[in-house]
């Protein structure tokens, strides 16, 4: 069901916490599967210089969101933003078609996380 990528993740995520030190704190749910994220971010310069989570949910949920951390670090916000579940998925080595929809809840997180972010500088 899983790729081998996906479970490794699930099993052991590196991206898996929450920053001492973050400037933006997003999160995002779906009602339908009982999934939600939570990231905190350190935005730097308008890069991702970092970022963690917490995941209360399915394997997909947490391998996806772990596999977007990781794509998301070191890019400026414009590019974080443009990250796809395509994307996400790919890093992955795949998502069964039943489990695709967890790859949207990391970048609906991030972008809350930037909202939250942006808040706080005005």
């Amino acid at each position: 069901m899983y790729s081998p990528e996906a479970i490794k993740r699930f099993k052991n995520p590196k991206n898996a916490g929450k920053l001492k030190k973050f400037n933006g704190l997003g999160k995002a749910g779906d009602p339908d599967c009982s999934d939600v994220i939570e990231i905190s971010v350190l935005f730097e310069k308008g890069i991702v210089k970092n970022a963690k989570f917490k995941v209360y949910g399915c394997p997909g949920a947490i391998s996806t969101t772990d596999a977007f951390i990781d794509l998301a670090k070191g890019k400026t916000m414009e590019q974080a933003l443009k990250i796809s579940q395509q994307e996400i998925s790919n890093l992955l080595g795949g998502l069964p078609l039943s489990h695709m929809h967890c790859s949207k809840l990391p970048i609906e997180a991030f972008k809350d996380a930037l909202k939250d972010y942006q808040n706080k500088r005005r």
